[in-house]
């Protein structure tokens, strides 16, 4: 008799380039034919991945992600198709940035996001859901849950999903934080931009194992796009925050997957209960495409190398029987 495994999806943080996320996941449902949201019984996103996450247990389709990434991006992250005005604008927000206010509006993406989920909130949801953040007030991290009758607690069930992917994807001078029911938050990327150690936790605590629902767990963690970050050995040393300008946040965000990636490899065949657990990594890349991907820049030519390495990368492992795993039987857990 087939064992019951709880199948959890972990989608990175990264700004545009969840376009490159959402990108692999349209491949993968077109190949398959089945749709995410059916097949997982739990998803977890942070920042971007947050709004994949959330975007996916609501019913939209993962190509239909790709499509809002690639239409108003642009919206999102203002950026100019010409290389001079968009060198000015760079410029000028880097300067608002570090001195003065968050690099970008939250207006646009707040705009977006009310037209997608309008009053729905966290209890909505058909996947159960794990979307960290970080919360300011009281100096600790926040798992924002869509959760089952097991834990016995439903404390986040009736927080509008607009809050929640305000609250996840608050990135540090990038964006304002964002306040809800007088408690502050920031991007979740600070200290789970990998949040698979977040779903793991969940399911271990409530779901999987010795005289709970499930026997056995399986992770698919999708990565976003990371660039090689190493400086030269005669950088100059003594970094002020000007100096580290945006490797300050990238270099947390970076460091934070790759580790949490790393751990996951090592504990997940050492642990009962049972469980599998697959990374689908960053791209391979040229230094022409490296010089044009940044978490923010979402000009055409941009956007549209994301997608192109996105739908490369999908299309190779849609077809790979770690992934098809995924896919031969339908989720068990089920919104009531």
């Amino acid at each position: 008799m087939d064992k019951k495994v709880f199948k959890i999806l972990s989608i990175d943080g990264g700004g545009i380039k969840g376009l490159y996320s959402a990108s692999i996941l349209a491949s993968i449902e077109s190949k398959t034919g089945k749709k995410i949201t059916d097949h997982f019984d739990m998803i977890c996103g942070t920042s971007t991945g947050g709004l994949i996450a959330i975007g996916l247990a609501n019913g939209m389709s993962a190509q239909s992600l790709v499509d809002l990434y690639t239409t108003k991006g642009s919206i999102i992250f203002p950026t100019s198709n010409n290389n001079f005005v968009r060198s000015f604008q760079n410029s000028f927000k880097t300067i608002k940035q570090i001195f003065f206010s968050n690099k970008h509006s939250v207006k646009p993406l707040k705009r977006i996001l009310d037209d997608l989920f309008e009053e729905k909130t966290m209890g909505d949801a058909n996947n159960l859901l794990c979307i960290p953040s970080f919360n300011l007030t009281n100096g600790q991290p926040k798992v924002f849950k869509k959760s089952g009758s097991q834990t016995e607690h439903f404390v986040d069930n009736k927080i509008k999903l607009v809050d929640i992917a305000l609250a996840t994807s608050a990135a540090p001078s990038y964006y304002p934080i964002h306040e809800h029911n007088n408690f502050l938050y920031t991007d979740g990327g600070v200290w789970a931009n990998n949040p698979s150690l977040c779903g793991l936790l969940e399911a271990i605590d409530y779901y999987v194992g010795n005289d709970k629902e499930y026997e056995e767990f399986n992770i698919l963690s999708i990565s976003s796009i990371t660039t090689p970050s190493g400086w030269i050995h005669t950088s100059n040393k003594s970094k002020s925050i000007v100096g580290w300008n945006k490797k300050l946040f990238q270099t947390a965000m970076d460091g934070q997957s790759y580790f949490t990636d790393y751990f996951l490899q090592k504990i997940v065949p050492k642990i009962n209960p049972n469980g599998d657990y697959f990374r689908i990594k960053s791209p391979e890349m040229s230094n022409a495409q490296m010089n044009i991907i940044t978490m923010d820049r979402a000009d055409k030519k941009t956007l549209l190398t994301i997608k192109s390495l996105g739908n490369q990368v999908g299309n190779t492992f849609a077809t790979k029987s770690e992934i098809l795993e995924f896919f031969k039987t339908i989720k068990h857990y089920k919104n009531i």
